[in-house]
């Protein structure tokens, strides 16, 4: 091979390396650590926080057959909802650590693949969730713990305070420290108030609680970390006089072992305030509590990110790029979070896994393996006319997954990674994967429906997407932007910008918003000047005059297939070539070619010359014989 072959695929080479979307050395750190869809990182708690972090390995050693009860909150990393929530659920942690030797306050991350299948079999329809797992607790069917229906601390207190007394459990389940929840009567006196208790306990306190309160029960679980301390509650007032307890302004009173009794007045009538009150007697008698336990079971370091900066400078630089890792891990997630934990999908359930498949087999941005993959899941699918179960449909998952591996060519998000793991990610992939799908459902001739994407996008989030409210949210603004009216496969493109942007309009500033990445209106001018009608309309509202056909213009072009950005991308040889690669090989073959030809022209030229010189020399070498031979002939 000659040395301008060798150039020229070396060039070839170098620009297949730089649009393949190889990863550069300081990207591939982040390559190998970026956290995968069930890294703990991803969870909305670390170790921080006071909240029992549960997966699939330690859920039922923590929380069922206990001797202690347990608040368990079943919640998706991407919802919404359940990251303002996440807070609210880290303070109620806090707030309720000295309850701790008698319910714990846990949580399991349903976003996670490897907890797929606690959050089905305890059939969790909406995120996030509540539920009350009492001592002993065991799951069975239609038995899957008490739902709480609130979000307010106070309330969560109030309510499981009742539970864990109606449990009126002492020591069948050999908890030493759960409270003797039955109220005084007037059979009792301070002397019998501690009978059957240990010589460890000096002093008990009365409380009295008034009817439809659960005061008496929280101060109880507050002391449980004061082992010379016992709680009792009065609600009898003739009863509770008979401890001092006056129940207008001292409702609260300490015996002790000689029978000596005194009254206190806390500054609130909740069950902390009294445990304040009565920690403060209590420290001045040189009394302390034990250290509180904290459950929690040992859990995997977090992925520590790094390259994470480049990756965001890449974002910022091309924000309005499209990134293929992104497509595909919004189709991984959906096939492997959202519906494989789903325990029954029936009806319209069942028929809107049916057109999600159907749409997505249409129109999948997936390679050769891919395209496989999806093809096969539709018609399993399909076959089911009643109904079929998630955990039928992960184990065919898994099982075509495994036959045609490798399929996907990225494990990580890039255009939708946030500047943490608990940001943007699957949500904001999701979006992407159904704007791509209308734009190539536009410019896709033979299907002729203009609702075929919409109507899939819409039966997906309402009965598969994670975040219960984000799609209570999306069908009520479907129904007032009359998604069921869209005249054209166009229309449809530019319904969902708008949606889009919406929500974008409705969330920016909320306490889901990644500081690095604030929501804005799509496209922003300067990735698309045109889009705007005047200067004065470029600003951050709804009221923007937009040029409609210039944003469709926009859309079509970011979305074309050719145009998805390759960065990232760890496994490109999965994916079909893009256009300049094939430009590239064709070039590459045409130089090759005309060289080729050259030479077949030299050398076509080289034997017409070896042919005519060799007639030559014949014809000269047969005249000068003719003669001799003729003398020869003579002279015989």
């Amino acid at each position: 091979m000659s040395a301008t072959h060798l150039v020229i695929l070396a060039v070839a080479l170098l620009v297949d390396f730089a649009s393949a979307g190889v990863p550069l050395p300081r990207y591939e750190a982040l390559l190998k650590e970026q956290s995968a869809p069930s890294d703990p990182s991803l969870g909305l708690y670390d170790d921080g926080d006071k909240v029992v972090r549960l997966t699939v390995n330690n859920f039922n050693s923590t929380v069922v057959d206990q001797n202690r009860g347990a608040l368990v909150e079943f919640y998706n990393t991407y919802c919404g909802h359940c990251r303002r929530f996440a807070p609210t659920y880290k303070a109620v942690a806090e707030h309720l650590l000295p309850w701790s030797e008698v319910l714990i306050v846990a949580a399991i991350d349903c976003a996670a693949e490897e907890n797929n299948g606690v959050c089905r079999n305890y059939e969790v329809m909406g995120y996030p969730t509540l539920r009350y797992l009492g001592p002993g607790f065991q799951p069975g069917p239609q038995h899957y713990g008490q739902s709480l229906q609130t979000q307010d601390i106070n309330e969560i207190r109030e309510i499981l305070a009742g539970m864990v007394a109606a449990e009126n459990l002492t020591s069948s389940h050999n908890n030493s420290y759960w409270p003797n929840f039955h109220s005084l009567t007037e059979n009792d006196s301070a002397s019998s108030l501690f009978e059957g208790l240990s010589s460890v306990t000096q002093y008990v306190a009365v409380v009295h609680e008034p009817e439809n309160t659960t005061v008496g029960v929280e101060l109880a679980l507050f002391m449980t970390q004061w082992p010379t301390v016992s709680v009792r509650r009065v609600i009898d007032p003739a009863v509770a006089a008979k401890f001092k307890i006056n129940t207008s302004n001292l409702p609260l009173s300490l015996v002790d072992r000689k029978g000596e009794i005194t009254a206190y007045a806390p500054e609130s009538t909740n069950g902390e305030s009294y445990a304040k009150k009565l920690s403060e007697v209590l420290g001045k008698k040189n009394i302390t509590p034990r250290p509180v336990k904290v459950h929690q079971p040992s859990a995997t370091p977090a992925t520590k990110i790094t390259g994470q900066n480049e990756l965001i400078d890449e974002v910022h630089r091309n924000k309005h790029f499209v990134y293929q890792a992104d497509l595909e891990q919004a189709i991984r997630t959906v096939l492997h979070n959202e519906v494989s934990k789903v325990g029954e999908i029936s009806g319209e359930k069942l028929l809107a896994l049916q057109r999600f498949l159907a749409v997505l087999q249409r129109y999948n941005p997936l390679g050769a393996n891919g395209h496989q993959l999806v093809s096969k899941l539709k018609d399993f699918v399909v076959q089911f006319n009643d109904q079929v179960s998630g955990r039928q449909f992960e184990e065919e998952l898994k099982r075509l997954e495994a036959h045609l591996s490798p399929v996907y060519s990225s494990t990580h998000f890039v255009g939708c990674a946030g500047s943490s793991p608990r940001l943007r990610g699957f949500s904001c992939s999701l979006w992407t994967l159904f704007h791509f799908m209308t734009v190539q459902a536009a410019n896709n001739e033979e299907s002729q429906d203009p609702l075929e994407v919409l109507q899939a996008m819409h039966g997906y989030i309402k009965n598969f997407f994670g975040c219960t409210e984000c799609s209570e949210h999306f069908q009520a603004m479907a129904s007032r932007r009359k998604i069921w009216s869209v005249p054209n496969k166009e229309e449809a493109v530019l319904w969902l910008w708008a949606a889009h942007n919406e929500v974008n309009q409705r969330l920016a500033g909320d306490a889901t918003e990644d500081p690095e990445f604030p929501k804005k209106q799509f496209p922003a001018p300067d990735s698309c000047s045109e889009c705007y009608r005047t200067p004065g309309s470029k600003s951050e509202n709804l009221e923007i005059e937009w040029n409609k056909d210039a944003v469709l213009g926009f859309l079509k072009n970011i979305h074309n297939p050719q145009f998805i950005s390759r960065y990232g991308v760890q496994r490109e040889e999965l994916l079909h070539p893009t256009a300049d690669k094939m430009r590239q090989k064709r070039q590459i073959s045409s130089v090759f070619t005309d060289m080729d030809m050259r030479m077949g022209m030299l050398l076509y030229a080289f034997c017409i010359v070896m042919m005519v010189l060799a007639f030559k020399l014949f014809a000269f070498k047969g005249y000068r014989k003719k003669p001799y031979g003729h003398d020869l002939l003579g002279k015989v």
